[in-house]
């Protein structure tokens, strides 16, 4: 993963916030890498919040753009839906058709053109008629194309109910909530008003309101700022402070 990222890839664009190198992320930038160089497919998937599209995006910055297909899914997007993102995010020619059978030819010719690498973010939403479509455009002789899937916990049980699909899938990462080491290592990096909590307090946090969960981290700290901005604002960040804006949170937190 690289040092840095836009403010605009962290959660709500939480300034100060940095990307953070952990064993998940170095796994995904390696799955990328194969997917990229060897055509290959491969799934990223996990609960939300733990960082998997963040850690995708950041690391595809080193990947030439031009050669990224980067596609978004509402749940239950079949085959036209999918053919309408492809159509858009390869910038072919003209209007899209207006029938779905009449895009075959459009996206394969526009696919055989040169290597991709097709990133399909919430992939669980995907249809199954979807599922088999990108199959068929990686499966066919003129193109080139490595296929990330990312996407929540069922994103793996939806591809593994397609054996012919889930067979091709050369790698599978789960996202997992951060060890308590890992809270103790990276959140003091993470952002700056946590590097002087000591790590007896970071533990307290995560196992009261974070739960190893990245966004919930970028929450609270959010939440902090807004206070530590405040008049009369605290010098420093403890407990007490992070107990005063649990409501904030969830007014069914109590202190």
């Amino acid at each position: 993963m690289t040092d840095t990222a836009p403010t605009s890839d962290h959660y709500l664009g939480l300034a100060g916030a940095r990307p953070m190198p952990t064993a998940a992320t170095l796994t995904t930038q390696r799955l990328l890498d194969t997917a990229t160089k060897h055509h290959a497919m491969v799934c990223i998937h996990g609960d939300v919040g733990l960082g998997k599209t963040f850690a995708v995006r950041v690391n595809l910055r080193d990947h030439e753009p031009e050669g990224v297909l980067w596609l978004e899914f509402r749940r239950g997007a079949g085959v036209p839906a999918l053919c309408d993102a492809l159509f858009r995010a390869l910038k072919v020619d003209g209007d899209p058709p207006s029938r779905p059978r009449d895009y075959d030819s459009l996206l394969l010719e526009a696919l055989a053109a040169r290597p991709y690498l097709m990133v399909c973010d919430e992939a669980q939403g995907l249809a199954v008629n979807a599922l088999e479509y990108l199959r068929q455009l990686w499966n066919n002789d003129r193109t080139q194309i490595g296929i990330a899937f990312i996407g929540g916990e069922n994103t793996k049980q939806r591809i593994n109910s397609r054996p012919a699909l889930s067979s091709r899938i050369l790698s599978w990462q789960q996202y997992q909530p951060l060890t308590t080491e890992e809270v103790e290592t990276i959140i003091p990096n993470y952002h700056p008003l946590w590097k002087d909590l000591p790590p007896e307090d970071l533990h307290w946090v995560d196992a009261a309101i974070c739960h190893g969960n990245f966004r919930n981290w970028a929450k609270v700290t959010f939440h902090l700022q807004e206070v530590l901005e405040s008049p009369r604002a605290p010098d420093r960040v403890d407990r007490d402070l992070v107990r005063s804006i649990l409501s904030d949170l969830d007014t069914t937190y109590r202190s």
